[in-house]
């Protein structure tokens, strides 16, 4: 019987992903409703009577559909009072029960027969008591019966440790940058005697991939827009969810993180 956590979630504001460290490799475990995709997008859609997680309730982020409610990017409302509300069911959901749908996806992703009770979940190194209790409670109500926080900056470190193998870890500082979809966390972390703790560290949660794409839109593609066309208050119609083009916005935005990963492609080939 394993007397360790094996199981460790990346419960990220755009994906999220789940693995297992078996004999000193790392298994990502891959999503069997997207062929070749390790990762599930942190969207969640509530349709009627089913619960639409990943890729699909992405596609639906954004569409007006008066039987559909689709919510993104809570993990950065995590601890805080703020709810989102459900029209068409008459009730409101918190980021904590959005945070445990994903988890529960997450775990269809293991198919190894495993009993998924215990789980080492990772939070940014900015997220104070009352996020990291609020991100323990998710793991609670999906359904594990012990949840391990883990600051992102020490995970990325241990990762990279891991990846030396035999090779022996000097005494030090490490300056740890963590830039994720949503929260960009900087932290500096020592190392002694092979035991890494971190020492300080500054985030912002709302600094990520996702505010990249939300300025690819705001500074370049709508006032181009502008200028090639005739429009009243476009960014207005687009970004107000009672606006014209509010479903629009959604589409540029995906548009937007694609290009995005184009380049980075692009300038990968280059290297």
């Amino acid at each position: 019987m394993e007397n360790t956590i094996n199981f460790g979630i990346d419960l990220g504001t755009t994906n999220s992903a789940i693995a297992k460290f078996v004999k000193g490799e790392v298994i990502v475990f891959n999503n069997p409703l997207d062929y070749g995709r390790a990762t599930l997008p942190s969207v969640v859609c509530y349709q009627k009577d089913k619960i639409i997680v990943g890729s699909q309730a992405k596609v639906m982020f954004g569409k007006q559909k008066k039987d559909a409610f689709t919510q993104a990017f809570f993990k950065r409302k995590m601890g805080t009072s703020e709810s989102f509300q459900i029209k068409s069911q008459n009730r409101s959901i918190t980021p904590i029960e959005l945070s445990a749908q994903v988890l529960k996806e997450l775990k269809t992703f293991v198919n190894t027969g495993d009993p998924l009770e215990s789980v080492v979940i990772t939070i940014p190194a900015s997220f104070d008591l009352i996020q990291s209790n609020a991100t323990k409670e998710a793991g609670y109500q999906a359904g594990f019966k012990q949840v391990v926080l883990l600051q992102e900056p020490i995970a990325a470190s241990l990762a990279y440790a891991n990846m030396k193998k035999s090779k022996e870890l000097t005494d030090g500082q490490w300056l740890v940058y963590d830039f994720g979809g949503g929260t960009f966390d900087v932290a500096l972390i020592r190392i002694k005697d092979g035991e890494m703790k971190v020492i300080d560290h500054e985030g912002n949660n709302f600094l990520g991939g996702a505010d990249i794409d939300q300025m690819i839109v705001d500074k370049l593609v709508i006032p181009k827009i502008n200028s090639e066309f005739s429009f009243k208050n476009l960014e207005d119609e687009m970004k107000s969810a009672s606006g014209k083009y509010n479903s629009k916005y959604y589409v540029l935005l995906s548009r937007a993180e694609e290009a995005k990963l184009d380049c980075r492609q692009l300038h990968r080939l280059k290297l």
